[in-house]
C-alpha cells in the first residue's frame, strides 16, 4: 500500500470521535471538508471501491458519513488489534519450526527469517523459531518456500526439563528492545502540540505522522503474546491505553482547526 493511502487511512482513524470503536456517527461532515480541502476526496472514493472504507448517506441530500471497514480499521491500527491478540487464549503448547538450508541458499534463509519475524515468531537461534499459536497457515507458506532447497520440520509440544514460560519468552524475543520502543512512543504521546495559532495545524499533522511511525515500530517488534506470557514490566498495554485518549484529543484539536480552516 502506498504511503499516501496509509496516511489517509490513519487520518480516518485519527478523526473519529471514538477512535478505537468506529460507528456510523463517528465521521462527521468536518472530515469530509478536510478531505476535500486537502485533495483526498478522490482517494477516499478509491479506498471505498477497494473495501477500505464504506459510506452512508449522501444520495438523498443527507450528510455523507465515512466509516472504516474492518479491513481498513485493522490497517489504520497498524495491521492488527492488540487487544484481540493479548486476550486470545493459549493452550500451553509451543510450536517450533526448525530448518536446515545449505550455505549457498543464504538469501532464502534470510527471507524465511523475515517471514517468521513478520508472523511474530521468536528466534531461539538462527534456524529454530517458536510461537504460542498454531502454525498451519504460515507453515504451509514456509514449506512451499523451502521445499526444494532444504529441510524444514514442525514440532508442537511442551518443555520437559523445567524450563519456565518466562525463560522461553526471554530467549525467543528481545523485550529489552520492545520496552525501549514503547518508552519512545510514550514520550512522543506526552509531547502532543496543544498551542493554537500559526503553524499549529502543521505541527499537529507532523506529530500524527510521527505517532503512526513510532506505533508501527512497536507493533513490528512486539510479538503481542497472550497475557499469561507477558514478561515483567511489559508496557504494551500501558501504551495502548494512553494511545486511545491521546488520539481522541488529537482528533478534537484537528476538528477545531478544520472548523476555522
Amino acid at each position: 500500500m502506498k504511503a499516501k493511502t496509509e496516511l489517509i487511512l490513519y487520518h480516518c482513524l485519527w478523526m473519529a470521535d471514538m477512535m478505537m470503536r468506529p460507528t456510523w456517527r463517528n465521521m462527521t461532515g468536518s472530515f469530509e471538508e478536510w478531505s476535500y480541502h486537502n485533495g483526498y476526496l478522490r482517494q477516499m472514493q478509491a479506498l471505498e471501491r477497494q473495501g477500505w472504507l464504506e459510506t452512508r448517506g449522501g444520495s438523498d441530500g443527507t450528510e455523507r458519513v465515512y466509516r472504516l471497514t474492518r479491513k481498513g480499521y485493522l490497517k489504520a491500527l497498524g495491521g492488527c488489534d492488540p487487544e484481540e491478540r493479548w486476550n486470545r487464549s493459549w493452550d500451553g503448547k509451543w510450536r517450533m519450526i526448525v530448518f536446515d538450508l545449505p550455505e549457498k541458499k543464504r538469501g532464502l534463509r534470510n527471507d524465511l527469517r523475515k517471514q517468521l519475524r513478520a508472523a511474530r515468531f521468536g528466534g531461539l537461534q538462527g534456524s529454530v523459531w517458536i510461537s504460542p499459536d498454531p502454525v498451519q497457515v504460515i507453515g504451509d507458506q514456509l514449506r512451499k518456500s523451502a521445499s526444494s532447497c532444504g529441510v524444514m520440520t514442525f514440532f508442537e509440544g511442551v518443555t520437559c526439563c523445567g524450563e519456565s514460560t518466562s525463560e522461553m519468552v526471554a530467549a525467543a524475543w528481545d523485550f529489552t528492545k520492545v520496552q525501549s520502543d514503547y518508552e519512545d512512543y510514550l514520550a512522543h504521546l506526552a509531547n502532543m502540540p496543544y498551542t493554537r495559532g500559526g503553524g499549529c495545524r502543521d505541527d499537529l499533522l507532523e506529530w500524527g505522522c510521527q505517532e503512526k511511525k513510532l506505533w508501527s515500530v512497536c507493533l513490528e517488534e512486539d510479538p503481542l503474546l497472550p497475557r499469561e506470557l507477558w514478561p515483567a514490566g511489559y508496557s504494551g498495554e500501558k501504551a495502548w491505553k494512553k494511545r486511545v485518549p491521546a488520539l481522541r484529543r488529537a482528533g478534537k484539536l484537528a476538528s477545531q482547526m478544520l472548523t476555522n480552516y
